[in-house]
């Protein structure tokens, strides 16, 4: 069974850099279009590191607690809550609401729709995440999904510059193989002009 290095060495030998003489000005071209591609790539690794810090730094300030962000409050409820629906073509199915009120820590109160347990009672106390303005706002996200979320623009970013990179690769390979079949199409015409001189005489 090859190895990861050997099944490599056939890409080696036939893109490197040498003084090969079979080697045609296309296939230099080739070898540089490879070169250039895998740099690209390597040079994404740090815009994604910059990316992925900047979504990790966005999603902490999303989720910030305290005055100036999301607070706990306590809610009561002025409506019974309805039961809980289960349906297909909502993944996950919205859980139940109802029409409740609250103050806030500066002691402004209002009123709306907050998440209540299935079948609650009206007068029912339930604990609500609130942002700044006092409006009702989902829980804050784990450091886990942050940190999650910064990894992903990581890997988005170096997966879209190998994308960009390998359909610049595709791009002029093709370019340089009809370049290759023009030129071959052209030896064979000189060579079957010679053969067929040396068959007249």
């Amino acid at each position: 069974m090859k190895t990861a290095l050997e099944s490599l060495m056939p890409l080696v030998r036939r893109y490197r850099l040498d003084d090969n003489p079979l080697r045609r000005r296309s296939d230099r071209l080739e070898s540089a279009f490879v070169a250039v591609a895998i740099l690209l790539v390597v040079l994404s690794a740090w815009p994604a590191v910059l990316a992925g810090q900047a979504a990790y730094r966005a999603g902490m300030a999303e989720t910030r607690v305290g005055p100036d962000g999301r607070q706990q409050v306590t809610a009561t409820l002025l409506e019974d809550a309805p039961p809980a629906r289960a349906s297909f073509s909502e993944v996950p199915a919205q859980p139940p609401r109802a029409r409740a009120w609250w103050t806030t820590p500066a002691g402004a109160a209002h009123t709306g729709e907050v998440v209540a347990p299935a079948l609650a009672a009206s007068g029912t106390r339930v604990r609500i995440w609130i942002d700044a303005e006092g409006r009702p706002a989902t829980a804050p996200k784990k450091p886990l999904e942050i940190q999650l979320r910064g990894v992903g623009m990581m890997v988005f970013v170096v997966l879209t510059a190998a994308l960009l990179a390998s359909g610049g690769l595709l791009a002029g390979r093709w370019l340089l193989d009809r370049r290759r079949y023009r030129e071959w199409d052209a030896a064979w015409a000189v060579t079957a002009g010679r053969w067929h001189r040396r068959q007249r005489g």
